[in-house]
């Protein structure tokens, strides 16, 4: 009996406990909310060009008419890289708002982060959109590819859709980019964590939701293979302001009702007095 015992005491869980979750994410707020500025904006630029990455193997995907569920898995692999290889998404820091809320930092360490973060991730995804148009991999203006044709036809598509429908569609994304994040936290091993990031991912895609991060280099994308003046980018932005506060809603709407978030957060907001309950 005991060696069972001993057996099954060691015995491997690909998860985290929900104790073990909550200490993990509250951790890396903490982290991420004193981490100095210069930092976060190089992290921020770095997981922009990770999503680029993403964004465009989407639009490869996407005109090789591969299909959405198959470009949505493709493009799936820039979240990979920032969870496992290490950035800053600002989509995916709306999760600090658990660490804000007790106050293990400030409201104003939460906007600074979010603010550098953002910033760091349109630079890098940008930038990653013209090294792409440089290169000529989409061709020229007048004379496009079919990736260069895909690129415009979704940045035009981006573009047309009206405030609400931007908002709701980046609301629902960043459910599920949260819930990605969230359950890649929750695992031990990295293969678990790359098929936690690509399947939240894949469905978000497909069904036509909006992520801000992402449509930073697909918007100018578009943008450059139509070969508009620099200055029609700020075009974009008729895209990104919508799908950014529908993507915070998103990210608040989950962390506030998941299932295992909702203990902790009810216990720290002192909705249930006395000690916080042990693992269920």
């Amino acid at each position: 009996p005991r060696e069972d015992d001993t057996r099954q005491a060691k015995t491997y869980s690909p998860a985290l406990t929900n104790r073990e979750l909550g200490q993990t994410i509250s951790a890396l707020g903490i982290q991420k909310a004193n981490t100095e500025a210069w930092q976060m904006l190089l992290l921020g630029v770095l997981a922009g060009l990770y999503i680029g990455f993403g964004g465009h193997v989407y639009l490869v995907a996407m005109s090789q008419r591969l299909g959405s569920i198959i470009a949505g898995a493709a493009f799936g692999v820039g979240l990979v890289l920032v969870v496992i290889a290490g950035a800053e998404l600002f989509t995916g820091d709306v999760i600090m708002l658990v660490g804000a809320v007790s106050r293990h930092f400030s409201p104003g360490q939460l906007l600074r982060a979010w603010t550098i973060v953002y910033i760091g991730n349109f630079i890098g995804a940008y930038l990653f959109a013209w090294g792409v148009w440089e290169a000529g991999l989409l061709g020229t203006p007048g004379s496009l590819n079919a990736l260069g044709e895909t690129a415009a036809a979704a940045a035009g598509a981006k573009l047309a859709l009206p405030f609400a429908q931007a908002f709701i569609r980046g609301f629902f994304c960043n459910i599920l980019v949260l819930l990605a994040i969230i359950m890649a936290t929750l695992c031990r091993d990295v293969i678990s964590k790359v098929i936690c990031c690509i399947l939240p991912i894949m469905v978000f895609v497909a069904c036509g939701f909006e992520h801000c991060v992402a449509n930073m280099t697909i918007i100018p994308l578009g943008l450059l293979a139509r070969g508009g003046e620099l200055t029609t980018h700020l075009s974009m932005f008729r895209n990104l302001v919508p799908v950014t506060l529908g993507n915070i809603a998103g990210g608040v709407f989950i962390l506030f009702i998941h299932p295992n978030r909702i203990r902790q957060l009810a216990h720290l907001m002192h909705a249930r007095p006395g000690p916080a309950s042990g693992d269920s």
